[in-house]
């Protein structure tokens, strides 16, 4: 059984899932690859791309890519690059697509090196290669000035002798038989459950304790050690904070609970005409455009529903088809969004965010920016405190709440789904040929639109209340 480096970080994180995956794979759930994954997949070659370029500037230098260590034990590694020096040093080098060193990158580089040494090839130093996250575009990418040569040399040799342990511990886990009564991420939060979380715990009930918002880790534990899994099970003086409280009461009442005083004050505060407005943005690993660093995002896209007093809704939209900063997108919206009227979002920061970076990049827009940014108005604000619902499972995304509030609409139809999905199109839109990038444009167009009209039914949804 080969047993890689993405394995012994899964059997970290949970020793059932992995065994699951290994010895029984036909009733392993499987899932498809999300579009954010296969683009991180496709940055991560080419950094590694522009690691190679920086060893062929780097003159007479023995620098070996992708080599395979294996051992008869079954240990399995590819290095990204291991460098033999002159001075007969051997080198092993880690290449990553963030703009640091992460405490998890220490255990993967750790089990290459046991590897390489298990295998037969003594390594001397070690190195992670991440980008730069200070580096801005400027013509030609230059290798250099884009990467970042980390030495972890001795804190990877300090976690050497417990990682062999564990290694070691896995190994002999997999061979072994298991039980299928549970497993260790009964005590993560929802968001750090394993794949096989629901195959190894089918007795939860829903909703259960997972979908209280912001629960931390000594809370949990707390429950979990009493019994407690399910809302209903939890005692009216049981400890928690109000919006936990309040999905407990949503889920013992079997409906929402609602502060429509608080909703009544929202909404009053509104100026009509409504503008419903959402960005997409791009952002990759190695900028694509002069004048932007590593994973820096910025809108290519924006969708705008205008709700007027009388009910009548106009709709707005711009989408880049070419890759090129967001001048021409700015231009449009100030065409589009006039001086009055409240600019209501989801998760409103994120566009505010948008607003301050582009008005740095343009400092002639700033103003305008800066002024939809004062007229922002956070339609997800509603559903953290005043319409609260067990059935959002913990979270107050749109994908969450919409749903629930508004049953007939959706994002099922739609060949692009979400943000992450929109990100990776952008990109395969802009080096396709005519006819499938107008295709791509398309699906872009109607995600984003979906979106809008998405707040605006939202929006009507709680004016009934």
């Amino acid at each position: 059984m080969r047993f890689t480096k993405t394995d012994f970080i899964q059997y970290l994180n949970c020793p059932k899932s992995l065994w699951l995956l290994k010895n029984d794979p036909e009733n392993y759930p499987h899932g498809e690859l999300s579009a954010l994954m296969k683009k991180h997949m496709r940055e991560g070659d080419e950094v590694e791309r522009y690691v190679g370029r920086f060893f062929e500037n780097g003159g007479r230098r023995t620098v070996d890519f992708q080599r395979v260590f294996e051992t008869e034990g079954g240990l399995y590694a590819r290095a990204d690059a291991v460098e033999q020096t002159g001075g007969g040093e051997t080198i092993l080098y880690e290449v990553k697509s963030s703009t640091q060193v992460k405490p998890e990158h220490y255990k993967d580089v750790c089990f290459q090196k046991i590897c390489a040494e298990r295998a037969g090839q003594n390594i001397d130093r070690v190195f992670l290669v991440h980008l730069n996250g200070e580096y801005v575009k400027a013509g030609a990418v230059d290798p250099e000035a884009l990467l970042i040569f980390a030495e972890v040399t001795d804190p990877v040799e300090s976690m050497a002798a417990e990682t062999r342990t564990e290694i070691d511990a896995a190994l002999a886990f997999l061979a072994n038989g298991m039980d299928r009564d549970g497993c260790a991420c009964i005590e993560k939060s929802r968001g750090h459950h394993c794949d096989t979380f629901a195959l190894l715990n089918p007795d939860l009930p829903s909703p259960s304790i997972y979908s209280l918002p912001r629960l931390g880790r000594k809370r949990r534990l707390d429950l979990l050690s009493k019994g407690i899994f399910g809302l209903d099970a939890i005692a009216d003086d049981y400890p928690l904070s109000g919006n936990q409280r309040l999905v407990v009461e949503a889920a013992k009442r079997g409906e929402p609970q609602i502060n429509e005083a608080a909703i009544r004050e929202f909404l009053s505060a509104l100026t009509f005409p409504l503008h419903f407005l959402d960005y997409e943005t791009f952002a990759s690993a190695v900028p694509r455009l002069d004048g932007v660093s590593p994973h820096k995002q910025f809108p290519v896209q924006y969708s705008l529903h205008i709700l007027e007093p009388d009910g009548r809704v106009t709709h707005r939209e711009y989408l880049e088809r070419e890759a090129r900063m967001p001048r021409r997108l700015i231009e449009r919206m100030q065409a589009d969004i006039g001086p009055v009227g409240s600019i209501l979002s989801w998760h409103a920061s994120f566009e505010k965010m948008c607003n301050r970076g582009m008005g740095r990049v343009f400092p002639d827009k700033a103003a305008f920016l800066n002024d939809l940014s004062a007229r922002a108005a956070d339609l997800e604000n509603v559903f953290k405190a005043d319409y609260v619902d067990a059935r959002f499972e913990g979270s107050t995304s749109v994908k969450n709440v919409l749903p629930v509030v508004c049953p007939g609409l959706g994002y099922g139809d739609l060949d692009v789904q979400d943000g992450a999905s929109a990100m990776a199109e952008w990109e395969r839109m802009i080096d396709a040929e005519p006819e499938e990038a107008e295709r791509i444009a398309k699906a872009l167009l109607r995600y984003c639109e979906r979106d809008t009209l998405a707040l605006v039914e939202i929006y009507r949804f709680l004016a009934r209340i």
